[in-house]
């Protein structure tokens, strides 16, 4: 199911980006077709086409709205993500720059969305918590899915900063974050202790974010991300 899940949302993706650019079209027509229509053409069933659909909300492709549908927003970040195609070839100790860089941005970020995140982007991040615990239970501690709802969690952050440029920005790094992220988990998440550890982490940001604690959530993101670039330029010295 999670294999044909992620399938299903590059497929999705891929339609979003065949439609021309917004500035020729109508807000009427960046409007995906109906969920039955949708599902019929993709050959999939509705449930789960819904979990695809959630995913690409979380990451910024498409707003859903409640008795509306669901609208493309600004999947286009060609510019910056061209110069990422090559991303698999880069050096181990990319890592530790992309790391460096999540703490400049996500660190501001955490305190915006903590002031102007709405109740349903709330529960969306609580969501992404509860997925993370259920993957930290499996054998392999998380490493096989755990990756992916941490970058939701991140991503619907981002998102609550209620930025576009920020969101845009996000959005273009998006396919490395998520390139890093699943690299970084494998490690870290064979260490003792850190499966629980990073439920944690992740616990308290949200925990700073429900109480529009903008200092508390900027701190909770930094310790985050310092704690676990600490530990990769760890592994990395003993390479």
């Amino acid at each position: 199911m999670e294999r044909k899940r992620l399938e299903l949302v590059q497929k999705l993706k891929s339609l979003i980006q065949s439609i021309p650019h917004p500035d020729n079209l109508s807000s009427a027509e960046r409007k995906l077709p109906p969920e039955r229509e949708l599902a019929l053409s993709l050959g999939v069933s509705r449930n789960l086409l819904r979990e695809a659909m959630i995913t690409l909300e979380a990451m910024g492709y498409i707003e859903i709205r409640e008795r509306q549908g669901a609208f493309i927003i600004n999947p286009y970040a060609e510019d910056f993500t061209a110069g990422l195609k090559f991303v698999s070839l880069w050096p181990d100790d990319m890592l530790i720059h992309v790391m460096e860089m999540r703490k400049v941005v996500e660190v501001p970020i955490a305190g915006l969305a903590a002031l102007r995140r709405t109740d349903e982007e709330l529960a969306r991040m609580k969501e992404c918590v509860e997925m993370l615990i259920k993957a930290h239970q499996e054998a392999d501690g998380g490493a096989s899915k755990g990756s992916q709802w941490d970058s939701l969690l991140h991503m619907q952050i981002v998102n609550s900063a209620h930025n576009p440029l920020l969101t845009r920005l996000y959005e273009a790094l998006s396919a490395t974050m998520d390139r890093y992220i699943s690299m970084s988990r494998i490690k870290l998440l064979a260490l003792p202790d850190w499966p629980g550890k990073i439920v944690a982490e992740h616990r308290l940001l949200v925990d700073a974010i429900e109480a529009k604690d903008a200092a508390r959530a900027e701190d909770a993101q930094r310790r985050h991300l310092e704690s676990a670039l600490e530990k990769l330029k760890s592994l990395s010295a003993r390479q």
